[in-house]
């Protein structure tokens, strides 16, 4: 019987073979552009995260009582016990203006010691022009600041602290973050410069805390306050808490709108469906007539409705996939003044494309359901005299 139904289920999709070809592309369709926006929306959240983490500590820690940490050398060494900490930088953190003699510019200042930073950190990667702090007099400036303020290698800068100094700095290198918010603010200068321009000597003022595991700085910070509890110890994921649930939101939103596609593929196969119970009538009461059972014309539309899914799900996750590799071969450009990131990258992942797989056919199954039950609801002599 098995056979016997799946024999009718396929003659009778291919009697009907445009609906069947147009409800497979709409599954297809659905499918495809599916796996496409969370692929794009798995890229963006992955880029953005990889920029804040590449270009900002995953815990920083600052003083709880005074604006300066004294003796930091001998409290990065107790952060360094900890299991699961990767680096501990100590860092002077400040706002600043910055004078070319044509403009000013307010920037914030990242006082660093440059020989932790090309170990600990990915600032040296970022580096496109010169090198990162080779003398005390040296500043190291974001693409869109320097692009701004037409500044090039070699050029002179004075920076201007809230303290009075005023202190005059040779451009050594530009760095691109490809994240705009850095790179047109952020300026790097050595330590024990910073520590004069700031009045903060033998101190500073943040220290930079990276993990081996970004995900779990939460509970590796809970662990550091627990260690030096008159510190104030936060962690990236809370401060973008806001971000990384909005990013959350967006994909969720985005599988919800994206399934009404395939919700209209449902409906278009339940009609296919139902207009083949409607001009089989007499068929269908044959086949009961000679000893089908309910269950074996149910497994008819069922079968139906799982082969028109499983061909458009299996077109659409293929399509999805070389559709995302274009997409990633060619992507899509933003202005990076306008948003966070400058074109838009592309990450699957197997999981979404189990989880849009399972979704539409599920959906598809349920698709089958109303034609299925008018189907074994028809009476077989009433069926057969009607049509004779």
């Amino acid at each position: 019987m098995f056979n016997i139904e799946l024999f009718i289920a396929l003659k009778q999709l291919k009697a009907k073979w445009r609906q069947s070809v147009l409800a497979i592309l709409t599954v297809t369709i659905g499918v495809m552009i599916l796996i496409c926006a969370l692929s794009l929306t798995n890229g963006f959240e992955k880029d953005l995260v990889e920029k804040i983490l590449g270009n900002n500590p995953h815990i920083t820690i600052e003083s709880g009582l005074t604006d300066r940490i004294y003796k930091y050398e001998d409290f990065e060494k107790k952060l360094k016990e900890i299991n699961g900490i990767k680096s501990v930088s100590s860092l002077i953190r400040g706002q600043a203006l910055i004078n070319n003699g044509i403009e000013v510019k307010g920037i914030l200042v990242n006082g660093v010691d440059s020989k932790k930073e090309n170990i600990n950190s990915d600032i040296k990667k970022n580096i496109i022009k010169g090198q990162l702090l080779n003398n005390e007099s040296s500043i190291v400036l974001g693409s869109e600041l320097a692009r701004k303020m037409g500044l090039m290698l070699g050029d002179k800068v004075n920076i201007v602290t809230g303290v009075g100094t005023i202190t005059p700095m040779l451009v050594t290198g530009i760095f691109r973050a490809d994240f705009y918010e850095i790179d047109v603010r952020v300026a790097y200068i050595n330590l024990k410069t910073a520590q004069k321009i700031y009045d903060l000597a033998n101190s500073v003022n943040t220290i930079s805390v990276k993990t081996d595991d970004p995900f779990l700085a939460d509970s590796k910070a809970e662990e550091i306050l627990e260690k030096i509890p008159a510190f104030n110890v936060r962690s990236w994921l809370k401060d973008n808490k806001a971000l990384l649930s909005a990013m959350a939101l967006e994909k969720k939103v985005i599988f919800i709108v994206m399934m009404f596609i395939i919700i209209v593929a449902m409906v278009g196969i339940s009609n296919l469906l139902v207009m083949i119970v409607i001009e089989k009538n007499s068929e269908i009461g044959i086949l009961r007539s000679i000893g089908a059972s309910k269950k074996n014309i149910n497994r008819i539309f069922f079968y139906q409705g799982i082969f028109i899914g499983l061909i458009g799900i299996i077109l659409g996750c293929i399509s999805g996939y070389l559709f995302s590799l274009l997409l990633a071969k060619y992507p899509i450009n933003l202005p990076n003044d306008v948003y966070i990131i400058s074109n838009l990258p592309i990450d699957m992942q197997l999981n979404d494309f189990i989880f849009v797989s399972v979704s539409a056919f599920i959906v598809c199954l349920l698709s089958s359901i109303i034609p299925a039950r008018r189907a074994v609801k028809l009476n077989p002599v009433e069926a057969i005299r009607k049509n004779r």
